[in-house]
């Protein structure tokens, strides 16, 4: 679909045209309204993801053990001792 567009500020389309790296005005607004379409659509509910981030998992395991050194394999014992009866 062709449309005609009427621009009131050169210098942004200028602008637009230089950070895109492309030589039309044509492309420099059909890429300016994707980049805006993108960033202000509602994203969906299908694509809601509730995971957490990835520096959540590297932090949190980065940390010192919680437990004291050698604490993990008694109570592997513990638990097999307990496990016979």
């Amino acid at each position: 679909m062709s449309v005609t567009v009427e621009i009131e500020n050169s210098k942004n389309l200028r602008k637009v045209r230089t950070i895109a790296g492309v030589n039309s005005d044509g492309k420099a607004v059909e890429l300016a309204l994707e980049e805006y379409v993108q960033t202000r659509q509602p994203k969906s509910k299908e694509t809601k993801n509730d995971d957490l981030p990835e520096s959540f998992w590297d932090e949190l395991f980065s940390q010192r053990p919680i437990l004291p050194a050698g604490s993990t394999s008694q109570a592997v014992i513990d638990d097999r001792n307990e496990a016979r009866y």
